[in-house]
């Protein structure tokens, strides 16, 4: 309207169906409809399964989250970290008002120098904690020595995860696909 020579009355439109049962509610609270009240949402995912919890983490990707922190969600539920008690509370939840007014529910994690914490006093193995404390160097939070951390010599998953993950933070991870190949026997 502020692009014309038109103006409007607002005092003047007649009410909506929520200010009308908001009047009533003011009026007479006993009597009045109730309003529609949705589930508050939590402010943690405590209670959550590792498995619920990834998949909120993976929602957060989708919805757009930065390179960096795409390539941590990728490494970080690769780990068995989600599915340790207390892990919960380090991840955030986000209620996003999506296409038509629906509400898409995501987690991110809220400390990724505190998940490093977690996951050095958590009952992981090693190898989950290097790729956390990758994982945490790519999204944003502590540094870490990629030679040192990527050490996966006897776990082919895990170094491709970090490749896939290096490709991400990189902007690549849509371009490259990753082939195995058995390794070269000691006779050829």
């Amino acid at each position: 309207m502020h692009l014309t020579d038109t103006c409007v009355d607002i005092a003047a439109l007649p009410p909506c169906v929520e200010c009308l049962r908001l009047a009533e509610l003011l009026a007479d609270p006993d009597t009045a409809p109730p309003l529609h009240r949705r589930t508050p949402r939590p402010d943690f995912a405590r209670g959550f399964t590792g498995d619920e919890i990834r998949a909120i983490l993976r929602t957060d990707i989708a919805t757009g989250a930065s390179l960096g922190r795409r390539a941590a969600v990728h490494l970080l539920t690769f780990t068995t970290v989600p599915d340790q008690p207390g892990f919960g509370d380090l991840v955030g939840i986000l209620d996003l008002v999506w296409d038509m007014g629906d509400t898409v529910r995501m987690g991110q994690v809220s400390d990724w120098a505190a998940v490093v914490g977690f996951a050095a006093a958590a009952d992981v193995p090693d190898r989950d904690r290097r790729m956390i404390a990758v994982a945490a160097s790519l999204a944003g939070g502590p540094p870490v020595g990629l030679e040192a951390a990527v050490s996966f010599v006897d776990d082919p998953a895990a170094a491709r995860r970090v490749i896939e993950a290096i490709a991400i933070a990189t902007g690549h991870g849509d371009r490259w696909e990753l082939t195995e190949r058995s390794a070269p026997s000691a006779h050829t």
